[in-house]
């Protein structure tokens, strides 16, 4: 039996309403809360030199909160 080579990088298809959003979003220079936040966490690492607790304080979260956000 042949198996068939699946291409890897499949697309997937977006929905119009999903597809309006984003350039909507790309025109007016919005983020969505979870880039925001990523975004944030990121910066706090990199002013406490990759301190994740002392990230975690600065931000007011837990530091389980914050490897739940840097895991997604």
């Amino acid at each position: 039996m042949k198996s068939r080579a699946r291409s890897s990088k499949r697309r997937r298809r977006t929905d119009p309403a999903d597809r309006y959003l984003l350039q909507l979003r790309k025109k007016l220079g919005v983020q969505t809360l979870s880039d925001t936040k990523l975004k944030e966490v990121k910066r706090a690492l990199s002013v406490t030199r990759g301190d994740k607790v002392l990230a975690a304080a600065l931000l007011g979260i837990g530091k389980t909160t914050l490897y739940r956000t840097l895991g997604r």
